[in-house]
């Protein structure tokens, strides 16, 4: 069965999940969801199932706001990891708060130039922050990143344990704001190139080479990435880096994974 689209339509955001849209959706026409799935429920429209996910709900939901056949097509995980389910760009939504799940999209918003973490930030700024973006697009996506695997975890690590401290402060001069996870993103991307090279890995899996001789290798290489002159800054950079990786191998987070 066929469903009218409510009367007030209703723009779904890139990424925006089922329950957000739906919320709105209805509220936009005057109603709940509880209401309007009540209904549908004793219409025969609906199964009993409560599920947020079950496949006759999602089919009602893109009839009742007309959407397209891909909308809520959303995976939860992505080679056995979570797919971080997070604020979609305010700017993008109208200035609404919505949730979604967006496998292509890093934390940063290119088309309007905005830092969607946990707080959302203006970053005219700091280009070096878009451009880190687009690389994510380009090559991490299709190496099967997303922002909350384990080689994204480890990238963000090493970068805030390894960039200089006056790296740090110029950026905090520019941005006006101090947030490490937004101030390092380009060395966090630059680092998870790195690591997701097949040549890097290809040597990290061999068992020739020792865990301790990993770890040092790995920390030399990342520490070359993100400074590139001052052979002593290199040095200190990669003994934090090091301790970085020594903590994430304790807490049980393997990025080759």
């Amino acid at each position: 069965m066929t469903l009218a689209p409510l009367p007030v339509p209703t723009r779904l955001t890139h990424g925006e999940g089922i329950d957000n849209y739906a919320s709105r959706h209805a509220q936009r026409n005057g109603t709940t969801v509880e209401q309007i799935e009540k209904a549908l429920r004793e219409a025969g429209i609906l199964p009993p199932s409560r599920s947020r996910r079950h496949p006759e709900r999602i089919q009602a939901w893109k009839q009742l706001g007309k959407l397209d056949g891909r909308a809520f097509d959303q995976r939860s995980t992505l080679h056995g990891h979570p797919i971080l389910e997070r604020a979609l760009c305010l700017r993008c939504a109208a200035g609404t708060q919505r949730v979604g799940r967006t496998l292509t999209v890093g934390w940063v918003c290119i088309a309007h130039r905005r830092w969607i973490g946990h707080n959302q930030l203006d970053i005219r700024a700091l280009p070096e922050l878009l451009a880190a973006e687009r690389h994510f697009r380009s090559t991490l996506v299709s190496r099967g990143a997303h922002v909350g695997t384990p080689v994204m975890v480890t990238a963000r690590e090493c970068a805030r344990a390894g960039i200089t401290l006056s790296t740090l402060e110029e950026r905090t001069t520019r941005a006006g704001t101090y947030d490490p996870e937004m101030l390092t993103y380009p060395e966090t991307i630059k680092i998870a190139r790195l690591i997701t090279q097949t040549s890097f890995k290809n040597w990290f899996h061999d068992p020739a080479h020792p865990p301790e001789q990993q770890r040092d290798r790995m920390a030399r290489e990342i520490a070359s990435s993100i400074i590139p002159t001052g052979e002593n800054r290199r040095l200190r950079s990669a003994e934090r880096i090091e301790k970085a990786l020594r903590k994430l191998s304790r807490l049980g987070i393997n990025w080759m994974t």
